[in-house]
């Protein structure tokens, strides 16, 4: 008779169990797990980029409407437009008054020599005003008669004509109508 001893009855006992295996169940959790994790981070990023392709069209938005108010501001002829309002008010002026810089220019050319302009006042309608240091007396009698042969003075007067007695120079206050109008003749 054979007689056999089984040391080992419990470990027997559990094969034949049959029970669950652990790393494979551990295995399909980490799976589901990584899975929920990868489908929440999907949603989420999606949902942002909605988001910023949302306030990107409001701000397009924004910066379209910015920009077609800086375009009416910059065009055509508008109270923003001063560049050329003002170019434009200087051609219509240009085209009617005569240029003053010319006018006061011919009038200077007539000088005769060392005499100094001290003041000139002149006014858009042809009236002007000049205060000259003359050498002399005579020079004030030239100037004046070379004012009234000149084409453009309407009429000119001396009103007054002071001596400094420290330097024995002479001062004439002239009074003038100067053709201003294009086209005005005397």
């Amino acid at each position: 008779m054979n007689i056999s001893i089984d040391l080992l009855p419990q470990r027997v006992k559990a094969k034949e169990r049959g029970g669950v295996p652990v790393i494979p169940v551990a295995g399909a959790c980490a799976v589901i797990v990584a899975a929920s994790f990868l489908t929440f981070m999907y949603v989420d990023t999606k949902s942002s980029v909605q988001s910023l392709e949302q306030e990107v069209a409001a701000q397009t938005e924004v910066r379209n409407a910015a920009e077609q108010e800086f375009l009416t501001k910059t065009t055509g002829m508008t109270e923003y437009n001063y560049i050329d309002y003002y170019t434009n008010v200087n051609t219509l002026l240009d085209t009617i008054y005569k240029d003053t810089i010319d006018l006061r220019e011919r009038v200077y050319m007539l000088l005769p020599d060392r005499a100094e302009v001290n003041s000139y006042s002149f006014l858009n309608n042809g009236d002007l005003s000049m205060q000259i240091t003359f050498q002399s007396k005579g020079d004030a009698a030239i100037y004046l008669n070379r004012l009234l042969q000149a084409e453009i003075v309407t009429s000119a007067e001396v009103q007054t004509i002071s001596i400094s007695n420290e330097d024995l120079l002479y001062q004439s206050q002239f009074t003038l109508k100067l053709d201003t109008i294009v086209g005005e003749e005397s």
